[in-house]
């Protein structure tokens, strides 16, 4: 007799294995794992901004200069454009889009160094590193960034900017931040 035999029907294992189907991909929606990383880069270019500012003001206050080059300090550019943080500007040229860093923001790229901070001397008394940005991504031809460059973050470019402000103030932030955030810090 098979009317007696205990077990499931092919309609009842189907709809089971419909429902694991669908509470998976809303668990895999909830979690939304390019969002952390995201969520979790993000955070790392706050801790990296915060740890540069705070070295670049330790030296300010050490040489006693407002980084307009007359000190040891890097000259920091008194401008409405930023300059890319960089740990040596040997073979950039800001004219170049080969040699130069691409950054969101608006850089000066006139002929010169004028769109680069060369910050090597931080490294061995303030900063134990200059951080560079988690994604290394690059604002190529293409990218939309504000400023396009191809000099890639890793080896000498940061991927972050520094900026002296009309009142003088020193702003470090994140060149290519994700979601679209805004990721600086101002002292």
């Amino acid at each position: 007799m098979l009317g007696n035999k205990k077990g499931f029907t092919l309609v009842e294992l189907l709809i089971v294995l419909g429902i694991i189907g669908f509470l998976a991909a809303a668990i895999l929606v909830a979690v939304d794992p390019v969002k952390r990383l995201q969520n979790s880069r993000n955070a790392q270019r706050w801790s990296d901004v915060g740890m540069m500012l705070d070295a670049v003001l330790k030296k300010q206050a050490n040489d006693l200069s407002p980084y307009n080059g007359t000190t040891s300090a890097p000259l920091v550019i008194h401008a409405s454009n930023v300059q890319v943080i960089v740990s040596d500007d040997t073979g950039i040229s800001c004219d170049d889009i080969n040699t130069r860093p691409g950054c969101e923001k608006e850089l000066d790229i006139s002929a010169g160094k004028g769109c680069v901070a060369n910050l090597s001397d931080l490294p061995s008394t303030y900063i134990a590193a200059i951080p560079t940005d988690p994604k290394e991504a690059v604002c190529v031809p293409g990218s939309n960034c504000v400023t396009e460059g191809v000099l890639p973050i890793g080896d000498k470019n940061s991927g972050y900017y520094i900026h002296r402000t009309t009142g003088n103030r020193i702003e470090i932030g994140a060149c290519q931040p994700d979601q679209n955030a805004m990721i600086s810090v101002k002292r």
